[in-house]
């Protein structure tokens, strides 16, 4: 079997309808479907219980409510394809996406590709293609286009295929309990391990913006899984020898920055002193020594810079 496309769907009844037909009219039909129904209590069993009489190839698992990390990895705990999509209930597969990337697959780790971004605000969608790459490191790839600025976050775990082999080899799983940026940890663990990525530029998977999302809801527990996250990263990495950590260090910094601007909360001795330990640009350099003063200092510091670039541009189109 080519492919295994693993869903989590939680009271997702509004639109897995939808995500589940951009799948099952895919002209390409060597693939699996697993929907793991997480606790939902709308009607999405109900309706998941139609498909399944509908499509041979569909399997639903069930658990209580414990998260999409919980659920994914439970997916791939059975899933039998060579390559492994992950699709969130509220977006969907582009056209014939199956049938593009497949002639695509040779034995790579991972392959990326484009996404289409649909605004459910305003019903726009907007194509969003990727450079096209030949196969190369895991870490270079990394390295070349993680600070990248695009549309779509480099972490987002679904605008990839994993090799299922590759993944079982490196026992690459998602830190259960967390729900927010368990696609963070587990898009750089990927990377750091993965031997051959590359890149098509197609569009073969669309996703939807929306208000309320967990992404872009403000919550105590979920910045604290996100701090949790940077944590497990910095552990991993500040120690490890033999890799160029230059991006990475750069991801951290700017982390630790943002933590401290926007949450205000002091670190303690040890995050610290890994602040101060990934901070190998200038600008982050000083921006440690603002912040090891005062947080509040860095903040102030921060609301300057930006009123003053917002007057530059302000002048320069005037």
């Amino acid at each position: 079997m080519r492919f295994s496309i693993i869903i989590p769907a939680y009271n997702a009844e509004a639109f897995l309808l939808k995500c589940l037909d951009s799948i099952f009219s895919q002209e390409f039909d060597d693939y699996e479907v697993i929907v793991i129904d997480d606790g939902s209590t709308d009607g999405s069993a109900a309706l998941l219980e139609e498909y399944v009489s509908k499509h041979h190839n569909l399997q639903v698992l069930t658990q209580i409510n414990q998260g999409m990390a919980t659920a994914r990895n439970r997916g791939m705990e059975v899933a039998q394809g060579d390559y492994i999509l992950f699709v969130d209930s509220d977006d969907r597969l582009c056209p014939n996406a199956l049938a593009t990337l497949a002639p695509h697959l040779n034995g790579e780790d991972i392959i990326g590709f484009g996404v289409q971004i649909y605004n459910e605000n305003i019903g726009i969608y907007t194509d969003n293609p990727i450079q096209p790459t030949t196969a190369m490191s895991g870490w270079d790839y990394f390295n070349r286009y993680r600070l990248k600025s695009t549309p779509v976050h480099f972490v987002c775990i679904w605008q990839r295929v994993y090799h299922r082999g590759f993944l079982e080899k490196n026992s690459l799983r998602f830190a259960e309990g967390l729900k927010r940026a368990e696609d963070d940890l587990f898009t750089t663990m990927a990377f750091l391990l993965a031997q051959r990525v590359k890149a098509i530029s197609s569009c073969l998977y669309s996703y939807t913006v929306r208000q309320g999302s967990i992404t872009r809801s403000s919550d105590p527990k979920l910045d604290a899984d996100s701090w949790c996250v940077q944590q497990r990263l910095a552990d991993t990495f500040i120690p490890m020898q033999g890799i160029d950590k230059t991006v990475i260090y750069r991801v951290l910094a700017s982390n630790y920055i943002n933590h401290l601007t926007t949450k205000g909360n002091h670190l303690t001795k040890a995050e610290w002193k890994q602040f101060r330990k990934v901070c190998i640009t200038p600008r982050h350099r000083r921006l440690y020594s603002i912040a090891r003063i005062s947080p509040s200092l860095l903040r102030f510091y921060n609301r300057l810079c930006s009123f003053a670039i917002e007057r530059k541009f302000l002048t320069e189109h005037h």
